[in-house]
């Protein structure tokens, strides 16, 4: 009986073993990932900043296809009759300029035969550009974040977009964007920033306000979050910059 069960548990074994060595050998399948149209495309307002699908008219508006595998882009906007056919490019939209523009783009690359038989090189997205007036003020990067820079993630601080009044005239009749409070310790009131439908750029002098902030740009990367890329002085009498990174969860 003991001999039996020995040679029962060899068995087993071996054939546990011999099901273990199969499986570590088995081929991944390349075209698991692949897509039949993996096209994609984006819209950059001024200064660099992505949004979805909405923007400012009265701006260049870039338009950024992807790059490898693709090698060849055909760019259609709206009624343009204009072809473009580099991979980014920016086109100047007036005020006047509002509504919906469909936005084509036709790509080429190298052939996937492999897992895709009926497969001809050939990918085409069409998305929709919404392009809203300046003077439209609701633009979903004003509001009031809290974050922390990335090198001191528990020293958080709230930051906000904001339009209103001249601080310094409030008897002017014309709003002004402002950013404010960027930066640890930054006392300023206000800085005043340009201003695009999900995004900031901004530049102002050294210890305005206690504030040692320069320059920079922000972007709204979902629509409660934000980032700030921007670079500070190191001290009030120093010259070196340190670049930092303030990422926000939108909190008003």
């Amino acid at each position: 009986m003991k001999t039996l069960s020995v040679l029962a548990l060899l068995g087993s074994a071996v054939l546990w073993t011999g099901c273990r060595s199969g499986s570590d050998h088995s081929e991944p399948n390349p075209c698991q990932a692949a897509k039949a149209n993996p096209l994609t495309f984006r819209f950059l307002e001024s200064y660099g900043t992505p949004t979805p699908d909405t923007a400012y008219s009265k701006q260049d508006i870039t338009f950024e296809g992807p790059g490898a595998p693709y090698t060849t882009y055909e760019w259609h906007i709206a009624n343009d009759p204009r072809v473009f056919t580099q991979r980014k490019f920016s086109l100047y939209f007036p005020e006047t300029f509002a509504g919906d523009f469909p936005v084509q783009l036709i790509a080429r690359r190298p052939l996937n035969t492999a897992c895709f038989p009926k497969d001809d090189g050939i990918d085409t997205l069409t998305r929709t550009l919404t392009l809203v007036p300046r003077t439209l003020y609701h633009a979903p990067v004003y509001g009031k974040f809290l974050g922390s820079n990335s090198d001191a993630p528990r020293d958080t601080f709230t930051i906000r977009v904001l339009t209103g009044p001249d601080p310094y005239n409030l008897g002017s009749p014309i709003p002004y964007d402002f950013l404010r409070n960027l930066g640890r310790g930054c006392q300023s009131p206000y800085f005043t920033v340009s201003l695009t439908w999900r995004g900031v750029n901004f530049s102002y002098g050294r210890d305005d306000f206690n504030c040692l902030s320069e320059a920079g740009t922000g972007y709204l990367t979902t629509r409660d979050s934000i980032r700030v890329d921007y670079s500070t002085y190191e001290s009030k009498t120093g010259f070196k910059r340190i670049n930092r990174v303030f990422r926000g969860r939108r909190v008003r």
